[in-house]
């Protein structure tokens, strides 16, 4: 079956949002982003319905400053929103969509996020989409499934004619792939996963893998 589109996750797949954050966080407290980072993902994990992410981000940060004694202020939360949100695209990006996008291929993304949040993050890049699905529009953070089956549904196209690349096999290429939908990992934070590639530049390759 011929691939016609081609999901992404946004969020340190497309865009270095670890950068972002970090510099926000460092200026609050030196060392604490690796921190920020793991207790993000128990919290996604451990959600059964939406909330909003910006607010997820916010807990997120009271509770690495509560556990280190620093006084929580409204100016952060609002400082690594921002910087979430304004996260750099890594250069690859822009050059492997352009690629997929002149071969003809419908490109979406699938984020964990807020519509308004991504908005931001793709200003100036929109029209390298096609779809853009958001926790919001699905009602479901990944990795559940019903985050990648929800967001198919809304986007109204076959799992056999999609590939869904990431560089998270926890977040989204497991369950992405149990639900029957072929996967790509572009490794990025050094993750084992049978299809990788190194730099988006080389996703042309693997999607002459599918024709």
């Amino acid at each position: 079956m011929v691939i016609r589109l081609v999901t992404f996750d946004l969020y340190g797949t497309l865009v270095d949002w670890r950068y972002g954050i970090s510099c926000a966080l460092n200026y609050i407290r030196e060392g604490i982003a690796d921190t920020f980072f793991e207790r993000e993902f128990h919290i996604i994990r451990e959600l059964k319905t939406y909330t909003p992410y910006i607010k997820v981000l916010e807990d997120v940060l009271r509770g690495v400053l509560g556990e280190l004694g620093i006084d929580f202020r409204e100016e952060y939360a609002r400082l690594i929103a921002i910087s979430f949100a304004k996260s750099p695209f890594f250069p690859d990006s822009i050059i492997g969509l352009m690629m997929l996008k002149k071969n003809g291929y419908m490109t979406g993304i699938i984020s964990n996020t807020d519509r308004d949040l991504v908005k931001i993050t793709l200003s100036g890049v929109e029209d390298l989409f096609d779809y853009l699905i958001t926790a919001e529009d699905t009602g479901y953070y990944k990795p559940d499934e019903r985050a990648f089956i929800n967001a198919y549904k809304l986007i109204g196209m076959d799992l056999d004619k999609v590939v869904h690349v990431s560089s998270y096999p926890q977040y989204d290429l497991e369950p992405a792939s149990r639900i029957g939908v072929k996967t790509i990992h572009l490794n990025r934070y050094g993750y084992n996963w049978a299809n990788s590639i190194d730099n988006l530049e080389e996703i042309l390759g693997k999607m002459r893998d599918y024709k």
